[in-house]
């Protein structure tokens, strides 16, 4: 059985406006003046984010949690991105199991799910990641669930995604719809880089169907 594992925000969920406006909120400035500014983020590490907007380290797990607790509000605004529940929709039907880790709560996410139809199609929900803990939990899934490495894949829009993914042995592909751009991710070596719905179930479609990708 071929496992697909996803992140939530910026992968599967379009909360880029959202997440950024809870920001502002919680370091109470504003982080995103106009598009300039905004391509100019999304050509940045989180860290060099943070480091930027000078948030100590000591607060990340206080501002984390109050920013999971404010998304919670926002959930009924969150949407999918377009085309994304019915490559869903395809990836279950091809028999492979369908996974989240996210740093978004569990709780959140699982709301979300719910609402939209979409609860069954995972086996698992891994909510309140910290932010660079993506390894460990990717880790930990795979030995409670018992996978095969070249079994599972890792399907996230940032640098972190991918880099928790090679340290955890298995294959990564990123999104360029999310937080980072295209340049930003070719920069970590993921297996794919996909740009449409379309490509993503191509490449995983080929993925499950033959031993590897391509």
């Amino acid at each position: 059985m071929k496992v697909i594992i996803f992140d939530f925000d910026g992968t599967l969920v379009d909360s880029f406006e959202i997440i950024i406006k809870i920001t502002e909120s919680l370091v109470k400035h504003q982080v995103v003046i106009n598009q300039e500014e905004l391509d100019r983020l999304r050509r940045m590490r989180l860290l060099d984010v943070i480091s930027e907007l000078n948030i100590p380290k000591y607060k990340w797990p206080f501002l984390l949690y109050r920013g999971r607790k404010a998304m919670n509000k926002e959930l009924p605004k969150l949407k999918l991105f377009e085309g994304i529940k019915e490559a869903l929709m395809t990836l279950n039907n091809d028999n492979a199991e369908l996974m989240i880790i996210s740093s978004n709560s569990k709780k959140n996410i699982q709301q979300f799910l719910e609402l939209h139809q979409l609860a069954e199609y995972f086996k698992g929900v891994y909510g309140g990641v910290g932010l660079f803990s993506k390894v460990k939990i990717l880790k930990k899934a795979i030995n409670k669930n018992k996978l095969t490495l070249n079994n599972v894949i890792y399907i996230g829009d940032e640098p972190r995604d991918i880099e928790a993914a090679h340290k955890a042995g298995i294959k990564a592909i990123a999104v360029s719809w999310g937080f980072n751009d295209r340049s930003v991710l070719a920069e970590h070596n993921p297996y794919k880089i996909v740009d449409t719905r379309d490509e993503l179930v191509f490449e995983l479609k080929q993925w499950i169907n033959f031993s590897e990708i391509g």
